[in-house]
Parts: structure tokens; sequence; C-alpha cells
């Protein structure tokens, strides 16, 4: 990625592209994937890049963990798309937003709960943990609780419950399906500091000017 010091036509941009691949080992050529107007480079391989129709592409492990919930996936989404347009004035009004969301209940289970596929089956997990082979998860303990028959490569959706944030979250889950939006029972403090650690997380880069590097630690 680069950035030209003025705009390019597509006549610059082959000529750019002959004069570099000049300089390569022979049989190596280069072309111009595309046009961003805008990007966020977090780390090595982990970025955001805002599409000329002001879509939004997400690269990298780091910002697309499968051990996020949706609902924070959904905030980096929105936090990042304001960044791109210039607009990280309104980043802080997005966080409150989602955290008066959280504490009025008003997330639909389908944002709050984490879906994980077995592994292996209950049985051996339970063995397994027997033998202090593994760790307890939430998802397998959910499954042998079940009625249901779970096997090796079943999924299973669930959500934390609770009034505390230090909790055991194998001991605090709940399927997804045992959800009830009248009657809400998500641990709204345990949600609550997950979005706060993903808002401190990018909060250099939500204060930073414009182009100011910002140090991210590993």
């Amino acid at each position: 990625y680069f950035n030209p010091s003025s705009p390019l036509s597509e006549k610059d941009e082959a000529a750019l592209m002959r004069r570099i691949t000049a300089g390569l080992p022979e049989g190596i050529h280069l072309e111009l994937d595309g046009h961003f107007p805008a990007m966020l480079s977090y780390k090595m391989k982990n970025y955001a890049l805002l599409k000329g129709k002001g879509e939004l592409l997400i690269k990298g492990s780091g910002l697309r963990s499968r051990g996020l919930e949706r609902f924070q996936r959904q905030w980096m989404e929105e936090m990042f798309l304001l960044l791109l347009h210039g607009r990280r004035d309104a980043v802080e009004k997005l966080y409150q937003d989602f955290r008066a969301a959280i504490e009025r209940h008003e997330l639909p289970v389908k944002l709050l709960m984490k879906t994980e596929t077995l592994q292996e089956s209950p049985q051996s997990y339970q063995e397994k943990v027997r033998a202090k082979k593994r760790n307890v998860s939430a998802s397998y303990e959910l499954a042998l609780r079940s009625e249901k028959n779970f096997q090796a490569g079943d999924q299973v959706s669930y959500y934390v419950t609770g009034t505390s944030r230090k909790i055991k979250v194998h001991q605090a889950c709940k399927l997804a399906a045992e959800w009830d939006p009248k009657h809400p029972d998500e641990n709204v403090d345990y949600y609550l500091s997950k979005l706060e650690e993903l808002h401190e997380k990018f909060r250099p880069f939500i204060e930073a000017e414009p182009g100011q590097p910002v140090a991210v630690e590993e």
C-alpha cells in the first residue's frame, strides 16, 4: 500500500507499474489491486480499508478474531468507518450508545452469543478434563447438560448470565435458545467489560490525529 503524491490517471498507474516491475527480479510483475480512499493499519497484516463506494474491508486475525462476540465486531466496524471518514469525534457517541443498549438489555442474543464447534465428542472432552489434560469449556459443559445428543462437529451457541464481571464463563452460561427477550438475563457487567476492553484497545487510534503513527503493544 502506498499514498501517491498526487492523483494518478490510468495511464500514470500503468506507467508506474512498469517502472516498479523493471526493478524487480525477472518473472515478477506487479498489478494494481485497487484504490482505497482511506486505510487504518492496526499492525502488520491487520488493517481496515475504506473502499470506493464507502464499504469496509477488514483484514487480519487481530481484527477478525472468532473470540469476539458479534456486538464487538459490529462496534469495531462502525468505529472504523467513522475513523476512515474522518469523523473520530463521533466515536465517543457510538461507544456510549452501545453501552446504553447493553445496560437496557436492547441487544438481541444473536449479538451477544458465541458459537463454537465441538472438535471432539462431549464424552471425550469430559474424560480429558477429569484427567486434567485440557481446560473446562463452556460449549462442552452446555453440551453435556443438554438433552440434545451433541456430537463432534456440532455447533453450540451460548451467552453469559450473572451479575459480576469476574465470573467463570463455563459456570454462568446458557444456550442461546434459552434466552427470553421478555425476561433477558444476560450479564450486563460482563458484556460492558468486553466493550470497554475493546474501546481501550483502539483508544490510541481514536485519539490520534489522522495520519499520526500509533504504537501498538503486543
